[in-house]
């Protein structure tokens, strides 16, 4: 399993969830503390420059993990969800930049709260439909380009669609592609399922799981709250997944030290159980 910590991109308003700042600093720092690689907050593909973003990458040695979509709710309250067509089209066009910048760095990009909800479209069964039309049309892209569309369970109090592994994954089995998967989140399954230890397995074993997100309980750094880190390594390690761990959780008022507190908590949890 690999370490990869969050960025916003230039253009994207800041996250209280993942690193923003200079992407050369970011980047630079996120290397030297150890880091595999560094998954993306994007808010707007066509407003930053992508080649350069994947420079600093490279000549860092850090590998882009994934492209995420946070930003784009969180600072223009753009969803694909929303109850008037113009506002579900320009989400689904965005969606589609960004699939295709994931591409351009060989990666998959997921929707978490930029699906939006019962709240914003009016009923939980519109709600549905709606999320469902956008996919529709967004997978043949994700086909095309040769990526996923990866879509995250989130606890309630974000949103009440896709609330758990289960509910997801048989979601993503109504639709015919191989090109929807899902991501596990430690922060909103440690509040929607009955067990944490066990909704991992259970992701796993649905043969659906491409990525994994985490935080400890109190969604800042792991290592500042009450997860044991060893058992939930080697669950996902005895479960058989060998993909990206990325860091996210709330900053604090220092990202540098929260990423060196992450790194130690959950590299010295796998060097363990791989002794």
């Amino acid at each position: 399993m690999k370490l990869a910590y969050m960025m916003t991109t230039p253009e994207a308003a800041p996250l209280a969830l993942c690193w923003h700042g200079d992407p050369a600093y970011v980047i630079g720092r996120i290397a030297e503390i150890g880091y595999a690689g560094v998954e993306l907050q994007v808010q707007d593909p066509a407003k930053f420059d992508h080649d350069a973003i994947a420079t600093l990458a490279s000549n860092n040695g850090i590998a882009i993990s994934a492209v995420s979509t946070g930003a784009i709710g969180a600072a223009e309250s753009l969803y694909l969800t929303l109850p008037d067509a113009a506002g579900r089209r320009k989400a689904i066009d965005r969606f589609r930049a960004v699939l295709e910048l994931a591409a351009e760095y060989g990666v998959d990009a997921s929707i978490g709260r930029f699906r939006g909800g019962s709240k914003i479209a009016g009923s939980r069964e519109q709600a549905m439909t709606w999320l469902r039309e956008a996919l529709e049309e967004l997978l043949p892209l994700a086909e095309s380009l040769g990526n996923k569309i990866v879509l995250e369970p989130q606890t309630r109090y974000i949103g009440d669609l896709l609330n758990t592994i289960d509910e997801t994954v048989t979601f993503i089995r109504t639709f015919d592609s191989l090109s929807l998967t899902f991501e596990a989140d430690f922060h909103h399954q440690s509040l929607e399922e009955h067990s944490l230890v066990a909704s991992l397995v259970e992701g796993q074993r649905s043969g659906l799981m491409s990525y994994v997100q985490i935080a400890d309980s109190t969604r800042h750094a792991p290592g500042t709250g009450s997860f044991n880190w060893i058992d939930l390594m080697a669950t996902l390690h005895a479960a058989g997944y060998d993909g990206w761990l990325a860091m996210e959780f709330t900053q604090g008022r220092d990202s540098d030290r929260a990423a060196q507190q992450a790194y130690r908590t959950v590299r010295g949890a796998l060097d363990t159980i791989q002794a």
